[in-house]
């Protein structure tokens, strides 16, 4: 008899949970709130709008972090507000940013604390500005060690052999692999 009736609980215990939602009505009612299922038309206007704000465009108000020159140093301001480049390039080249064209140094006044010590001064801090914004690379990725070269249409390092590089991937030796740090194809390394 005690081991029809733990059968039995055990039967009603798995069905139950089983039966039982993974969501309560309240959390499936929070997820359609956050997510819910609409036309792509139905927003256009809007996505539109958003779309055109984070284009690269005009400068814009940026919170820029003033840093001290050593661990031990407390520069006051900490941050200040400035005009930087920021946005999307989706017309640019593959790995091209949103960046200063004109750009300009400014100024600022700083208080420098030196903790070790607990003496203070006055300094100025240089920060750059920027007047008009483009697409384009970064300069430091125009320096690309030798042999690789700058792809201006890719914004990055590339092999100027790249003829070389097919023919290696087209052999499709298990021995032979293409290095793109050297440019060369090379023996694989056991």
């Amino acid at each position: 008899m005690e081991r029809i009736l733990v059968l039995l609980v055990f039967v009603v215990s798995v069905t139950a949970y089983r039966l039982t939602p993974r969501f309560t009505t309240q959390e499936t009612d929070e997820i359609k709130k956050v997510s819910p299922a609409v036309s792509c038309g139905a927003h256009e206007d809007k996505r539109n709008d958003i779309i055109n704000k984070s284009k690269c465009g005009e400068p814009k108000e940026v919170f820029v972090e003033l840093k001290p020159q050593s661990s031990y140093m407390q520069v006051v301001p900490s941050a200040v507000w400035v005009k930087r480049c920021v946005g999307l390039c989706d017309h640019g080249p593959g790995g091209s940013r949103c960046i200063g064209i004109n750009k300009t140094v400014e100024h600022i006044p700083v208080r420098i604390s030196n903790l070790k010590t607990l003496k203070e001064s006055c300094a100025i801090h240089a920060v750059e500005v920027h007047l008009s914004c483009g697409c384009g690379c970064d300069v430091p990725t125009r320096d690309c060690p030798s042999p690789r070269v700058f792809s201006p249409r890719k914004c990055n390092c590339q092999c100027p052999n790249m003829k070389e590089r097919r023919n290696c991937l087209k052999q499709r030796k298990p021995a032979m692999r293409w290095n793109p740090s050297k440019c060369i194809c090379e023996k694989r390394r056991r």
